[in-house]
């Protein structure tokens, strides 16, 4: 390990939002040895990991803790930190994690490719009936993945655009204030809860509903737990109690059964959902937080009501405002994070690679390995966020954090690192992109990566199959205070 060193931070963050390059700053890093420091527009200065290894390492290390986030003047980019799930460690974490983790599974996102492809169809087919120039944000990026997360999740169509318009504020990183924040979050989580009582009274084949059944197959074994609990206590107050007036029949309580659940990158990469963010699979969103920016999330515990129609809790509970507060996050990460990378992934083909779209049209299997190489090659976030504290001295690429210092990893630029991807900056969708982390890796896994990844191929497909000769029509518009790098408008013809 080499001497300690702290060096003065650097301003961060590095990316310009008026593109999508990686910042040269970031390759500066890659050859520095061990981690920079680093100074957010908001917080303490922090540690700033860019290379693959040790980014990788930092994100599965037990070592590490998001939720001192909660106690510190955490490294941010806007005035509020994160909260809920991803700012949480085990055993907190996997027990807020553990209903999105049954209900959201890599086996339900497949099961809905069938309908995914149809909303993406169609709105390429509205697109194509509008006719050439048109926006492709306002056009298919933003509306196919809002229409699959509102379906999966039963928000009303009624409904979206004033959803689309909290989230806006919400992941806004300047435009809004402490108090747009506040009101528009207070909103969603009204908003939540009723679509919530709803399904309490009358479930539907939808997220929500199988959210609320198994927070009530979790309740269940806890409820047994304390049963049994229960029924020591009295057994052994009913040994007293013989021992006292001399020998008759007493109880024998048994332990009781071990409730506990790990959630390993293994169930993490089969079944789960974090998010929402980390959007964004074994690995998973990413610089941006597990479901791209500010993000709430939570579970709910079951009461005789709820349990009596299988459906979770009863309203007016704090576990209530947990399973509303985890609904926002799949909710916002649902669509923001794959709506930003949809019109990237587009943008990218067209001017760097425009031979693809036209080939993915006869092609179409080809769209799997496009997207897992435009995962790793396009730097989503506007910057690395979400730090992880140290809890003991821990040595990163040969330099040693103190217990108490953040950490940040750069995930944008890890998967840019020659060392892990050689010819790291060439679009290459025949290497091996497999162990990627656009969509964050470990514990804090994007448990929405594997609707992520449908959407992402079956929006290609369509825009290949339907828009033929697309390509652009001038130039793009850029997202401002965002977390999310992206145009905000791109305009296409075909």
């Amino acid at each position: 390990m080499t001497a300690r060193r702290v060096p003065e931070p650097v301003a961060y963050p590095f990316h310009t939002m008026d593109g999508l390059g990686l910042a040269a700053a970031y390759r500066e890093a890659q050859r520095t040895a061990g981690p920079i420091r680093v100074q957010l527009p908001y917080g303490e200065p922090a540690w700033l990991v860019t290379r693959y290894a040790e980014a990788r390492a930092v994100l599965a290390d037990h070592r590490f803790s998001r939720a001192m986030d909660a106690v510190r003047d955490a490294p941010r980019t806007t005035p509020v930190s994160p909260i809920g799930l991803v700012a949480t460690d085990p055993p907190e974490h996997t027990r807020l994690r553990r209903p999105a983790a049954r209900a959201f599974t890599a086996r339900r996102a497949e099961r809905l490719r069938p309908r995914v492809r149809e909303i993406a169809e169609a709105a390429a087919h509205r697109l194509a009936a509008q006719g050439p120039p048109a926006d492709l944000v306002e056009g298919f990026a933003l509306p196919v993945p809002i229409a699959v997360i509102c379906e999966l999740l039963g928000v009303p169509a009624a409904d979206r655009d004033r959803f689309r318009g909290w989230s806006d504020t919400v992941l806004s990183t300047s435009g809004a204030t402490r108090e747009d924040f506040g009101a528009a979050t207070g909103e969603l989580k009204a908003f939540m809860a009723a679509l919530l009582a709803q399904r309490r009274t009358e479930p539907a084949d939808d997220l929500l509903t199988a959210l609320l059944h198994a927070r009530a197959e979790d309740a269940a074994p806890a409820a047994s737990a304390a049963t049994a609990v229960s029924a020591a206590s009295a057994a052994s107050a009913d040994t007293a109690a013989s021992a006292a007036v001399g020998p008759s029949a007493t109880a024998t309580a048994t332990d009781c059964p071990e409730t506990a659940e790990t959630v390993t990158d293994t169930e993490a990469a089969a079944d789960s959902a974090d998010t929402v963010t980390d959007t964004a699979a074994a690995d998973s969103a990413a610089d941006a937080p597990d479901t791209a920016g500010p993000q709430q999330h939570g579970t709910a515990s079951g009461t005789a009501h709820s349990a009596a129609h299988g459906t979770g809790d009863a309203p007016g509970t704090s576990a209530d405002d947990e399973l509303v507060e985890l609904c926002i996050a799949l909710l916002l990460g649902g669509y923001e994070t794959t709506a930003a990378q949809l019109a990237n992934f587009t943008w990218v083909l067209l001017t760097e690679r425009p031979e693809v779209l036209p080939a993915l049209a006869d092609s179409p299997g080809s769209a799997e390995a496009w997207v897992e190489e435009l995962l790793r090659y396009v730097p989503l976030a506007a910057s690395a966020s979400l730090p992880r504290y140290a809890t003991e001295d821990v040595e990163v690429g040969g330099v040693r954090v103190r217990a108490g210092e953040p950490v940040l990893v750069a995930i944008g630029a890890a998967d840019r690192d020659g060392l892990r991807y050689p010819r790291p900056d060439d679009l290459d969708p025949g290497r091996d992109a497999g162990g990627h982390l656009a969509f964050g890796h470990g514990i804090h896994h994007c448990a929405g990566a594997a609707l992520a990844r449908v959407e992402l191929q079956e929006g290609l497909r369509a825009l290949a199959r339907v828009l033929p000769g697309l390509r652009p029509a001038g130039a793009p518009t850029w997202r401002t205070a965002a977390f999310l790098r992206g145009p905000a408008e791109l305009p296409v013809r075909w």
